[in-house]
């Protein structure tokens, strides 16, 4: 049976439709022409180079994030290694946050270093520490990559000081997976581009895996042609739960960042806990940055027990109300024990360089639970 499929019927629906097409076709070769040679009309042109529910995806991030352009990718990952690849040459010095995300130093210290690209890993734990070394590179330095709040004991940086010390001309980068808008908007403090991984409270519901970069236009062109032509894109489908999720985004954050300050003042009182990291606490090592750049402080609470891994194993596996599992931003709660999740194949001496002890334990508060559910809990299984 031969099909030819018609127009779309139904132009006024209030949800646009997915596209979850691979191809697309034309009517004749002028439309060719206008639709893929001039781009004078809109016109699909294969489905690894665009997709309108990306598009109109990534015009509502655009927005979200005050950005000039944005794109979307099959992975918070793949927006990262892209990035790189596509505005870094061989003998470019770069500056990397020591408490990135630890598959992001890989990207670095594995990936880039094949092609010559020469990384400084600096520390944020001191801000003042980091703005110094970074003015000490800043003549020879083509990127700054920053994370904020980096996991898992959510250090800020001081973004706009860093911005003065680089001046215009250096790149500055940053993912703000653990703080999208509304609790945090890089780019208006100075990053030239924001990364997400769209997994985590963007998509918010635990059944995505996508990334975003949103930042200035010229860069994202850049960026543009290195995604369409090694293909780290996400369908249609993806891109539709994508959007279905922007919509709830400010009521789940405001949710979560009032579960996890009440979870957070809960533990920095518990006798068995020895220490708490969550930028809404005056504890925190970074409280001032956290008031003057934050407008709500998420939904992860680190805290650590003044005990050894295998005791900290005892306690995460009394706990009842969380999944053990290794996200954020979900409608469960999740949790994990650092060194036996994130860090396992970290020896002693390479969780010293992190500053990350043996008991550490990392809470991403769920908007469905009750919080006062998951303090019970806590409680049960510290006492």
């Amino acid at each position: 049976m031969t099909r030819r499929r018609g127009r779309e019927l139904y132009l006024n629906s209030v949800e646009p439709p997915t596209y979850q097409s691979a191809s697309y076709y034309f009517d004749d070769s002028d439309h060719v022409r206008a639709g893929l040679h001039e781009r004078s009309t809109a016109a699909g042109r294969y489905g690894r180079y665009s997709n309108p529910t990306w598009l109109e995806v990534e015009s509502q991030l655009s927005e979200l994030n005050s950005a000039e352009s944005s794109l979307l990718f099959s992975s918070g990952m793949a927006a990262h290694s892209t990035t790189f690849l596509a505005l870094l040459k061989p003998g470019d010095h770069v500056v990397l946050a020591a408490e990135s995300y630890r598959q992001v130093r890989n990207v670095f210290h594995e990936i880039l270093k094949k092609f010559d690209i020469i990384v400084h890993e600096i520390s944020i734990r001191d801000p003042d520490m980091f703005c110094a070394g970074v003015r000490r590179l800043r003549d020879q330095v083509r990127l700054v990559h920053l994370e904020m709040p980096s996991s898992p004991h959510m250090y800020l940086i001081d973004v706009a000081q860093v911005r003065d010390v680089l001046g215009p001309d250096v790149i500055v980068t940053l993912d703000s997976s653990f703080s999208p808008p509304p609790n945090f908007h890089a780019l208006r403090w100075g990053a030239d581009l924001a990364l997400f991984s769209a997994t985590k409270y963007l998509g918010g519901h635990g059944d995505i895996v996508a990334g975003v970069l949103s930042g200035r236009a010229d860069l994202i062109e850049q960026i543009r042609w290195y995604r369409d032509t090694t293909g780290p894109v996400t369908d249609g489908h993806v891109a539709a739960l994508l959007r279905r999720s922007l919509y709830t985004l400010q009521l789940r954050m405001e949710r979560v960042n009032a579960q996890a300050m009440a979870v957070a003042l809960h533990l920095d009182a518990h006798p068995k806990v020895s220490r708490v990291y969550y930028t809404g606490l005056p504890s925190h090592p970074h409280f001032k940055l956290g008031q003057q750049y934050l407008n709500g402080h998420g939904g992860v609470v680190t805290f650590e027990l003044d005990r050894t891994e295998a005791e900290t194993a005892e306690v995460v596996d009394r706990l009842k109300v969380p999944f053990m599992a290794s996200n954020f931003g979900a409608p469960q709660t999740l949790v994990e024990q650092s060194t036996f999740f994130t860090y396992f194949e970290y020896d002693d001496a390479g969780l010293a360089t992190i500053g990350v002890p043996r008991g550490t334990i990392r809470l991403a508060l769920g908007y469905t639970d009750d919080v006062a559910d998951v303090i019970d809990d806590l409680d049960n299984a510290l006492r």
